[in-house]
């Protein structure tokens, strides 16, 4: 799987509200030492970061997705990537952003995200 692969794959885990296939795809793509920082949480390992998609999907309103917004710009062992959250049919996100992974053993090592103001 290419960088881009595991990104967009990163995309399906967080919107996945199905508790065994999220936590299969984070086995899969996101090595078991990952870590997720972002300015609310830091999480590492595989427990850790799928016990805050769980939290996430308990929080969010239904029908509220992430998206990505351009394509993957990635390049040696890292990549940046771009973001929407909200109700897809809505013409404005609820919130945006970007975020940097980094690589290690053909999956997700670390993932830095960065909030951009939400749109209320």
């Amino acid at each position: 799987m290419n960088h881009a692969d595991l990104i967009h794959r990163f995309i399906d885990a967080i919107n996945d509200t199905d508790a065994a296939g999220r936590r299969a795809t984070i086995e899969e793509i996101l090595t078991p030492d990952c870590t997720y920082t972002d300015p609310e949480i830091a999480v590492e390992g595989h427990d850790a970061l799928d016990a805050a998609f769980a939290a996430l999907q308990q929080r969010i309103p239904p029908g509220s997705r992430f998206s990505l917004t351009a394509p993957v710009d990635a390049h040696h062992h890292q990549a940046r990537f771009f973001w929407r959250f909200g109700d897809p049919e809505a013409g404005t996100p609820a919130a945006t952003g970007s975020d940097v992974a980094v690589f290690a053993d053909g999956r997700i090592r670390h993932l830095y995200a960065f909030f951009d103001a939400a749109n209320t």
